[in-house]
């Protein structure tokens, strides 16, 4: 697996020489929370947990609406348990809608194909993207701590809330499309939406509980990386097209 991940870098890197944009950039992030042991009555989260931060470069193939597009992004992996609305409610007497934790920073390798839909010499393009990642996430050493009790009206808990953060190495898969305008022949702006799908989780909560007096099988909430990516990024157009 080391020798594999070194090959990577060293074909990263080895594109990066020769790309003919590169570009840099940041947006929202929009991840999933899976229920690996469920909560009774409850949903799966999915909302705004962050930013992502990118950098990328592009290098054209043959004919010059094919092209590949090499990219590492940064950011942390959030946990959330969602409550209901009303059915938790703090000591202040307003609703708790949720409970979440960020213990690990993601690093990110991709490695995407594009195809532009539009016509080479229009300065704008919008191009769909398939891509494959590999994606590290890393304990950032905090310490999960949840300084109020879940004390009802619906669920109670018994035990404090508990997080567990994992160093993991996994392949996430995406797809997206990437859309902007190139302007005097070197300038781009962009802006790019990818759904990624991840298969193992880099951190986990428990939340041991009763639900309307009746104790329940500890709930257990997971990030493995699945969510909507976008990137809002300027770019340097420097070589020119095959």
């Amino acid at each position: 697996m080391k020798f594999f991940i070194t090959s990577l870098f060293i074909i990263f890197f080895t594109y990066l020489s020769k790309s003919q944009i590169i570009s840099i950039g940041s947006g929202p992030i929009f991840t999933h929370t899976n229920q690996k042991v469920k909560m009774v009555n409850s949903k799966e989260d999915f909302q705004n947990t962050g930013y992502q931060f990118c950098l990328a470069f592009e290098y054209f193939l043959k004919n010059d609406y094919l092209s590949l597009i090499g990219s590492y992004t940064k950011f942390n992996g959030s946990t959330w348990i969602k409550f209901r609305e009303g059915s938790v409610v703090a000591s202040d007497g307003f609703p708790t809608l949720g409970v979440g934790y960020s213990g690990v920073v993601i690093h990110r390798l991709n490695l995407a194909m594009t195809y532009n839909l539009f016509n080479v010499r229009n300065r704008f393009f919008v191009k769909p993207i398939i891509s494959i990642g590999l994606q590290n996430s890393n304990p950032d050493g905090s310490e999960y701590g949840a300084f109020e009790r879940q004390n009802g009206p619906e669920y109670f808990e018994l035990e404090p809330i508990t997080a567990e953060t994992f160093k993991t190495t996994q392949f996430v898969p995406s797809v997206g499309i990437r859309t902007g305008v190139l302007l005097w022949g070197f300038l781009e702006f962009g802006l790019e939406i990818m759904g990624a799908l991840g298969s193992k989780s880099y951190q986990n909560m428990n939340f041991k509980y009763m639900y309307k007096g009746n104790p329940q099988e500890t709930a257990v909430f997971e990030a493995k990386g699945t969510g909507i990516f976008t990137t809002f990024s300027i770019g340097y157009k420097f070589g020119k097209e095959k």
